[in-house]
């Protein structure tokens, strides 16, 4: 009856234990520091403390990234 959920919400510890990604607790922890530079700022939430990932965008953000940089 109602939307569907479009979107899949991860937190830090889902994404790291994910076999499909590489990035442990720290890197991803260091990139959402630095989310306004890197272009992650729109994968994420924060509702209050808990930070989650938006998983599609967060998969997209992974695609755009130049093989050298």
């Amino acid at each position: 009856m109602g939307e569907e959920n479009k979107y899949v919400y991860c937190t830090v510890k889902q994404i790291a234990s994910d076999p499909s990604f590489c990035f442990t607790i720290p890197m991803l922890r260091y990139y959402i520091l630095h989310a306004h530079q890197n272009g992650l700022a729109s994968a994420i939430r924060r509702i209050g403390k808990k930070v989650l990932i938006r998983r599609d965008l967060f998969i997209s953000w992974i695609e755009k990234q130049s093989r050298y940089q």
